[in-house]
C-alpha cells in the first residue's frame, strides 16, 4: 500500500474511555511512549493525517496541537479507527494481507481490513476515489461499518483494541518495547557508569543525551526496554525498571521506585513508588505514596501520601463505573481513573477502581468514593460542587506556571462538562 492521507476517526465507543474522553480526543490516548496518533506520524511521517470525530473536541485537538485542519483529496487513503493500536504488528498484518490479495488482482482495489468479520479498517487507492468532498469526512467511516459488504474483505490477525483506559494499561508494556525503534541514544553510557549510575541490559537502554541522571540512579532494562526523553532529570537513588518510558523535561524526585510497564509522559513530576501506569502529561505525583495500574490525565496533582488500591482483598474482577455505566473490567489489578485537573489532598486513599472526573478538590478520611463526579469538592457522598468560574481560574494559574495557557476551545469542553453534571444533579 502506497499510503498518502489516513482518516483518523472516533468510533462511537469513545466516552467509554472516560474520564479521558471529557477533554480528549480518543487518538491521544498515551499508550507506550507515544499518542495513538504520534505513533501513526512516526510510522508516515510523508502522510498526511485527517482527523474525524466530536467535533468541540478535535477543535480543542487541533488548536493544542497547533495542528491545520487537513481536507480530503483525491490520494490513497487509509480509513482506521482510532481505538486500534497502530503497532509494528497491525501495519505488518495488514501490509502483508494486502500483499496477498494483490497477488490474486491485477489492479490495486479497495479493500477493507477486518477481524472476525468486524472492519476494522479500509484502503481506498486514489484511482478508486471519486472527488472527495468535505462530507466524506463523515461518510467514510460510517461506509466501513455499514457498507463495507460491498468491498473485497480481508482477514487479519487479531489487532490490539483500546476501548477502555485499562486496555491502555493492559498494552503499555507491549507498546514501550514497539516505541523503542523511534528513538535514539545519545547519551555516553561509559560516561554515566564512571558518575555511578548503574545500567543494566544497556542494549535496551535508550537516554537523550541532554538528561541529567544523578549517581546511584539504577536503570534496569532485564524485563524490558527504558527510554529517557530530552532533559529528563533523575535524582539520586532512584530505581527504574524497563518496560518504562519517561517523557521530555520529566522530574525523577529523590528515591522514586518506579516499576515496569510504566510510562510518564512530558514535564511531569514522579516521586514513591509506581507501577505498570499511565500518566498523560503535565501531572505531578512527585510525593511518597503508591500509584499502580493508573490512568492520570494531564494537569493532575496527587497529593504527598496519597495511595491507589489496585487489587481486591477477595482477588475478584474488579468493576468500573463510567458515567451512568457499570462495567466489569475482568482484571484483578484496577486502580484509579483519574481526569484532567483534579487534585487529591494529602494522605488521600483510593479504593480499587475508582473514576474521578475533572476539575475535582478530592479530600476524605479513609478511603473516597469509587465513583467520583467532575468538578467534586471534596469527593464524599453529597460532596458540594466546585463552582466553574472558580475552577477556571484554578486550571489557568496552574497552566500558566509550565508558560500555558488554558485555550477557548478547551473552556468550551469544561463548560459543556459542568452543564452535563448539573443536568444530573
Amino acid at each position: 500500500m502506497n499510503i498518502e492521507s489516513i482518516l483518523l476517526f472516533e468510533s462511537e465507543r469513545v466516552d467509554y474511555l472516560y474520564p479521558f474522553s471529557i477533554l480528549h480526543c480518543a487518538w491521544e490516548v498515551r499508550c507506550g511512549a507515544l499518542m495513538l496518533f504520534e505513533k501513526i506520524q512516526k510510522q508516515f511521517p510523508e502522510a498526511r493525517i485527517i482527523y474525524k470525530g466530536r467535533d468541540k473536541h478535535v477543535n480543542s485537538f487541533l488548536a493544542r496541537f497547533e495542528h491545520k485542519p487537513q481536507d480530503l483529496k483525491k490520494e490513497n487513503i487509509l480509513i482506521l479507527n482510532s481505538a486500534l493500536l497502530p503497532d509494528k504488528e497491525f501495519w505488518y498484518s495488514i501490509d502483508d494481507a494486502y500483499k496477498k490479495f494483490n497477488l490474486q488482482n491485477s489492479e490495486n482495489k479497495s479493500v477493507v481490513f477486518r477481524y472476525q468479520n468486524y472492519p476494522i479498517a479500509a484502503y481506498i487507492p486514489k484511482n478508486e476515489l471519486i472527488n472527495p468532498t468535505d462530507f466524506d469526512k463523515q461518510f467514510l467511516p460510517k461506509f466501513l461499518y455499514e457498507f463495507a459488504n460491498v468491498l473485497p474483505q480481508i482477514d487479519i490477525d487479531e489487532p490490539k483494541v483500546i476501548n477502555f483506559l485499562w486496555n491502555a494499561i493492559e498494552h503499555n508494556s507491549s507498546a514501550i518495547e514497539d516505541d523503542f525503534r523511534f528513538f535514539n541514544n545519545t547519551a555516553d553510557f561509559d560516561k554515566l557508569k564512571k558518575s555511578g549510575v548503574f545500567l543494566i541490559n544497556e542494549e535496551k537502554i535508550k537516554i537523550d543525551s541532554s538528561a541529567k541522571i544523578a549517581p546511584t540512579v539504577v536503570i534496569d532494562a532485564s524485563e524490558g526496554p527504558v527510554i529517557i526523553d530530552k532533559e529528563v532529570t533523575i535524582m539520586p537513588q532512584s530505581t527504574i525498571y524497563g518496560p518504562c518510558f519517561i517523557g521530555n523535561n520529566t522530574i525523577v524526585k529523590v528515591g522514586t521506585k518506579i516499576f515496569g510497564k510504566t510510562s510518564i509522559g512530558p514535564w511531569c513530576k514522579v516521586g514513591g513508588e509506581n507501577e505498570n501506569s499511565i500518566i498523560q502529561s503535565y501531572s505531578n505525583k512527585q510525593h511518597d505514596g503508591y500509584l499502580g495500574h493508573s490512568y492520570l490525565c494531564e494537569w493532575v496533582n496527587i497529593g504527598a501520601g496519597t495511595n491507589t488500591s489496585d487489587l481486591k482483598n477477595t482477588y475478584g474482577n474488579i468493576k468500573v463505573q463510567l458515567r451512568e455505566k457499570e462495567i466489569n473490567t475482568e482484571r484483578i489489578f484496577m486502580g484509579l481513573l483519574c481526569g484532567d485537573h483534579t487534585k487529591s489532598a494529602i494522605n488521600t486513599a483510593f479504593t480499587t477502581g475508582t473514576t474521578a472526573g475533572i476539575c475535582g478538590i478530592l479530600v476524605a478520611d479513609g478511603f473516597l468514593p469509587n465513583v467520583i463526579p467532575s468538578f467534586a469538592w471534596r469527593g464524599t457522598k453529597g460532596c458540594a460542587q466546585y463552582k466553574i468560574d472558580k475552577a477556571l481560574e484554578t486550571a489557568q494559574i496552574v497552566m500558566q506556571r509550565r508558560n500555558k495557557q488554558l485555550l477557548p476551545e478547551e473552556i468550551e469542553l469544561i463548560q459543556q462538562e459542568y452543564k452535563i453534571i448539573t443536568n444530573l444533579q
